[in-house]
């Protein structure tokens, strides 16, 4: 009942600060004799009302903008996904039940939760995929042959750091953005793929494969394709990325590394390099710093990757970190700027920005 993002679970936290706002107001003359118990208590009040508030805004802030999608994740504490995630190879292919049991948007859309675990990463989490209203169509006429036509595109999206894959549902509007251009013919069916970016609760990974450590890029490019290919039947298609912030550091970083796989990239408020946390050694970040230099990549290598770069003179990292990164390219014929008129770093100014983004990515692809 009480979950972390529930109504409930503020509505609680802020009728108890009021409360305990309550009890001191009425307990002030008895607790301002001068003993050490009066005072004690006229700390503990206070400390309470300030720890209560900032809670409830916490809270406020966290259904908001999505971080944390339960206690385990705010705390940083392992939910153990192994015990019931599916590994790759025993996925079956997508079934009327999954169907039924799946989550329908108002536009018709099928949103499906899975916990799987990569066929080569070895990870196990949660990634979510969302089927257009016309392929949810066709599956809902024929649930026992659940096959895809041949007319579709692939996106994959990445959140933030903190951020969970249900922001792109739920406070991003991604999919409620991406269904209504499906149904007005502006772009054509798209499926979107949803992973946990985040797979450690107490650490930003930065989508990279650490030495001896998590193999999160490899969670993010090869075993979401292995998954949709046994569980969806997708064929061998370049896939597109796009990610916000962290994710649309990661969604470039993927997609360059990986361009036999993704063929677009939209970086949304994102920036060009790893930025790594005080736990991770000097040396791994030097060698890792080298690993995933991109500039790099797409000046010494042939990457037909073409990259869609949005990001605003507000947002100072995102704007700086975007016209470094496209200054020093040695061509910018594949890369595509679309400047952020007013906004800093936050979701009012991103989500305009959505519809730009999947036309873009739906026009590359013909």
């Amino acid at each position: 009942m009480f979950e972390l993002g529930s109504l409930s679970t503020l509505i609680l936290s802020i009728i108890l600060t009021f409360l305990v706002f309550f009890i001191t107001i009425v307990s002030w003359k008895r607790l301002s004799k001068a003993r050490w118990g009066s005072v004690l208590g006229r700390i503990l009040l206070l400390l309470l009302i300030q720890t209560l508030t900032l809670s409830s805004v916490g809270i406020a802030l966290n259904r908001s903008g999505e971080y944390y999608s339960n206690w385990n994740d705010l705390l940083g504490k392992s939910t153990n996904l192994e015990k019931i995630a599916t590994p790759t190879k025993f996925l079956s292919r997508i079934s009327a039940a999954d169907i039924n049991a799946s989550k329908r948007t108002p536009g018709g859309s099928l949103i499906i939760k899975k916990i799987i675990t990569g066929a080569d990463s070895k990870i196990s989490n949660t990634v979510y995929v969302v089927l257009p209203p016309k392929i949810a169509s066709q599956l809902d006429a024929n649930p026992s042959k659940a096959n895809l036509e041949s007319n579709y595109q692939i996106v994959e999206l990445f959140s933030g750091y903190p951020g969970v894959p249900q922001t792109w549902i739920e406070s991003m509007q991604g999919i409620k953005t991406l269904e209504e251009l499906q149904l007005s013919g502006k772009i054509g069916n798209t499926i979107a793929i949803i992973p946990t970016m985040n797979v450690n609760p107490r650490k930003d990974t930065e989508c990279l494969n650490f030495k001896n450590g998590l193999q999160v890029e490899t969670w993010l490019s090869s075993d979401m394709k292995s998954f949709a290919q046994k569980y969806l039947g997708i064929d061998n298609r370049p896939w597109a990325t796009f990610g916000y912030s962290t994710g649309g550091w990661c969604a470039v970083s993927i997609a360059v590394r990986h361009p036999d796989q993704y063929s677009r990239a939209v970086s949304l408020a994102g920036y060009f390099e790893p930025l790594f946390e005080t736990s991770v050694k000097s040396s791994e970040k030097s060698a890792l710093l080298k690993k995933y230099d991109l500039v790099h990549l797409l000046n010494t290598q042939l990457i037909n990757v073409k990259i869609l770069v949005i990001a605003g003179k507000q947002d100072h990292f995102a704007w700086d970190s975007a016209q470094k990164f496209i200054a020093r390219l040695k061509s910018n014929s594949n890369v595509e700027f679309i400047p952020i008129a007013n906004g800093g770093h936050n979701r009012k100014s991103w989500i305009p920005l959505e519809a730009p983004a999947f036309e873009w990515i739906d026009r590359i692809n013909k």
